[in-house]
């Protein structure tokens, strides 16, 4: 099931303030990607602006810089093209976003339902005995400000 991150609603930043703090977007996608090899799916983030770092994604993570749209508006097109939006799960805290993408047919997580997903499948991957590619979500929930 592919993932489409609106990322910086999902960091808490503007693209401006983003492109002087690269770390977070880093930090971000470090995250993923260790959810990525945990076996959580296709994951694709857009972020708002243009690629100022070149810096390479972590394995298994794609990213679209939007400039000169907004990440908003660079998702619901791109739902617009696609075949089977249905398919698509956005994850965003950004209500009016998740509206629209559910107009455009799309699934739509928060943040909180997101981590959720991603605390039941590490149980699940830990039960099958790949320590090693653990996900460590309370970290991951603490460093975001995620309450449980």
């Amino acid at each position: 099931m592919p993932y489409w991150f609106d990322g910086n609603n999902l960091i808490g930043q503007s693209a401006a303030l983003s492109s002087s703090r690269p770390h977070l977007r880093q930090k971000f996608l470090s995250t993923l990607g260790a959810y990525y090899r945990a076996g959580g799916g296709r994951f694709l983030v857009y972020f708002d602006g243009d690629d100022t770092t070149k810096t390479m994604p972590p394995a298994g993570i794609r990213i679209r810089y939007s400039a000169p749209l907004s990440a908003d508006e660079a998702i619901i097109r791109r739902l617009r093209e696609i075949r089977h939006p249905q398919e698509v799960i956005v994850v965003s805290n950004d209500r009016e976003l998740q509206n629209r993408c559910r107009n455009s047919q799309a699934k739509v997580l928060d943040w909180h339902q997101f981590t959720s997903r991603m605390r039941s499948r590490n149980v699940r991957q830990s039960r099958q005995g790949d320590p090693e590619e653990a996900v460590d979500v309370e970290d991951w929930m603490r460093y975001f400000g995620v309450e449980e």
